[in-house]
């Protein structure tokens, strides 16, 4: 059996439902967090100005770091009964990681900051595919998104 362009229309049309919802409903704003993280340690930049005043307003600077690069691809979702709460919680931890790494650096590309990149973009691209799925299993109008066995 395969799709009809009919049916290769309306999961084109779900997915781009679903994607276009997604960076609203799973980001949040970390910076203040982060900037409560760097007070508490006494983190300084390079430049010896404290980390906890580049973390405040950082959240539209980070997110477009991490989002960057992002391009959703559905090859890897599948229908997800249980929620995506545990994978957002570890990209909003891996955003925070970044933001902090980024703060203490002085926001210089470092290593660790590299390193902290590479953690967010590969939790993201994890919340992804949970997000979608799950967007894909209880809506029921989108849930045409999803082929878990391919385009058969």
């Amino acid at each position: 059996m395969s799709y009809t362009p009919r049916d290769s229309t309306a999961r084109d049309s779900a997915r781009s439902v679903i994607q276009a919802r997604f960076r609203a409903s799973v980001d949040s704003d970390v910076s203040g967090l982060t900037a409560q993280h760097c007070f508490e340690r006494q983190l300084l930049t390079p430049d010896g100005i404290p980390a906890a005043q580049l973390c405040i307003g950082s959240h539209e600077a980070v997110t477009h770091l991490i989002w960057h690069s992002f391009s959703p691809a559905w090859e890897g979702v599948v229908y997800i009964y249980d929620g995506f709460r545990t994978e957002q919680n570890r990209y909003l931890h891996a955003k925070l990681h970044l933001t902090l790494a980024l703060a203490a650096s002085g926001d210089e590309a470092t290593p660790g900051v590299k390193a902290a990149l590479m953690a967010a973009e590969r939790a993201l691209y994890t919340l992804w595919l949970a997000w979608a799925g799950h967007q894909a299993t209880t809506t029921d109008a989108l849930a045409r998104a999803v082929t878990e066995f391919g385009d058969l």
